[in-house]
Formats: structure tokens, C-alpha cells, sequence
């Protein structure tokens, strides 16, 4: 394709690092899940919002520090 794979590796790293919609996604969510008496659905109603948030400055700023070309 001629473009630098910078920009993909990083868009995987923090793909991989915004799991926040489960608490199995992650062993810190299902440690706080217990005593923080949180329900599945808590992990799913602060999650999506936060994980679309997260989507939406990575693929605007990826490309301004790290160029495909």
C-alpha cells in the first residue's frame, strides 16, 4: 500500500486498551465489580460512551503524530 505501519500498530494498541464495556474485559473491572457492588449493566452504560469517545480522539489524532506516509 506504500504507508507507514506506525499509524495501524498504534490504532491496535489502543483498540486492544479501551475495553471497557465488560467487566470480563479486563482482571482490574472484575476485581472493583465485587466490592464496588457494580452490576453488568454499569460496565455497559459508562463503557460503550467511553469506548466511542476513545474511538472518535484516536482516529482523529493518530494521523496528525503519526503520518501514513
Amino acid at each position: 500500500m506504500g504507508v507507514q505501519p506506525e499509524p495501524f500498530l498504534m490504532s491496535v494498541a489502543i483498540a486492544a486498551s479501551t475495553a471497557f464495556c465488560t467487566p470480563v474485559a479486563s482482571p482490574i473491572n472484575t476485581l472493583v465489580m465485587g466490592p464496588g457492588n457494580y452490576r453488568f449493566k454499569d460496565y455497559v452504560v459508562i463503557g460503550v460512551p467511553l469506548q466511542i469517545m476513545a474511538l472518535a480522539i484516536a482516529t482523529l489524532l493518530i494521523p496528525v503524530f503519526l503520518p501514513f506516509y
